[in-house]
């Protein structure tokens, strides 16, 4: 069971590896936004003025540096665990100095 589920999601995800489809998802969703801006641009600019809109935007705000500060973190997190070496030092500059 455990391998036909591995080989299922192989296939599933394999076709995303195709250049021509990554291009053609791209250009769709860059269309999409055009389409949305030009249809709706003065309604979400109005709504983005207005102050529920800039509400919304400063909680997307804190959630983007949120997500990066943890993607950070953990991205230490993972190197200190995988490496084998313990002399190493994460934050070292080229010099060889510390901080």
């Amino acid at each position: 069971m455990k391998e036909l589920f591995k080989l299922i999601s192989n296939k599933l995800q394999g076709w995303y590896y195709y250049q021509e489809l990554k291009e053609l998802s791209s250009l769709a969703f860059i269309g999409g936004v055009i389409w949305l801006f030009y249809n709706y641009g003065k309604d979400i600019l109005n709504f983005l003025s207005s102050n529920t809109g800039l509400i919304y935007l400063s909680f997307l705000l804190v959630a983007i540096v949120l997500g990066i500060a943890i993607k950070m973190y953990y991205r230490v997190i993972v190197i200190k665990y995988y490496e084998k070496d313990t002399d190493i030092r994460l934050f070292e500059k080229n010099s060889g100095s510390t901080l």
